[in-house]
């Protein structure tokens, strides 16, 4: 009887331990701060970013959310009215090879609204490889990406386009020091039709851990399009100092 008991014993521990859950398997952040643009307005606001990843053997899921509103108020008149309600999202599925996950194929898709600044929605989706290169003991990654993308694109006062594009992207990671950390990516459309069809996203960011899980980030970033909306200009700036936490 003792020694069924035994043998018995760390069965039970074992089926007493919980299984991992889904949401244990996501790693990510969210942040939220002010904003500060500058154009074809400028004005003070606030912005909201999450970020998420799941990561396993062979595969991952990356998402991404952004809202950035802008309520501005003249002075002279004190007329109110929004300036800026940009919204984005994405979602990117990589299927890695290899050891260390470092070549993969992915597909992806995302879209990008900003209204009061002449762009009532871009669209895209596509197919691609990308290679991550590593450096300094790993604590420096380097990501790159190409690909075929077709791209949706709505105006404000033009007429809804579509049109295949050839798509580049690149992401930088490098871990400064313990709590200091720099990031940047860009993202690249071109039409294969029309070499001014162009757009372009761009942001540099760099983020300093305070404690534990909290940390502050300031970032800069820039949207540009070849053949905006008439009336407005190419490119909008932003720049944002946020704080938030990981998960």
């Amino acid at each position: 009887m003792l020694a069924t008991v035994i043998l018995l014993t760390p069965m039970l521990f074992q089926a007493s331990e919980e299984p991992e859950s889904l949401f244990d398997k996501w790693s990510g952040s969210f942040d939220l701060g002010v904003t500060a643009i500058s154009g074809n307005n400028t004005s003070t606001t606030s912005t909201f970013r999450s970020d998420a990843k799941l990561e396993e053997d062979g595969y991952r899921w990356l998402l991404g959310a952004q809202y950035s509103g802008v309520r501005q108020t003249e002075a002279a008149t004190g007329t109110a009215s929004t300036t800026s309600r940009l919204y984005t999202g994405s979602i990117e599925h990589h299927r890695t090879f290899g050891e260390g996950d470092d070549f993969y194929a992915y597909g992806k898709g995302s879209g990008r609204s900003d209204v009061p600044n002449g762009l009532q929605g871009r669209t895209d989706g596509g197919l691609g490889i990308g290679y991550t290169f590593r450096f300094c003991e790993d604590k420096t990654h380097l990501n790159l990406e190409g690909g075929p993308s077709m791209v949706w694109e709505n105006n404000v006062g033009a007429f809804p386009t579509n049109t295949w594009t050839a798509r580049l992207a690149a992401r930088f990671d490098s871990a400064l020091s313990d709590d200091l950390s720099l990031t940047s990516k860009a993202e690249y459309f071109r039409s294969v039709g029309d070499a001014q069809d162009a757009s372009a996203t761009g942001e540099v960011g760099l983020r300093w851990t305070f404690k534990s899980t909290w940390f502050l980030q300031l970032s800069s970033s820039v949207s540009w399009d070849g053949t905006p909306a008439a009336g407005f200009e190419n490119s909008d700036y932003r720049q944002a100092l946020t704080v938030g936490t990981t998960f």
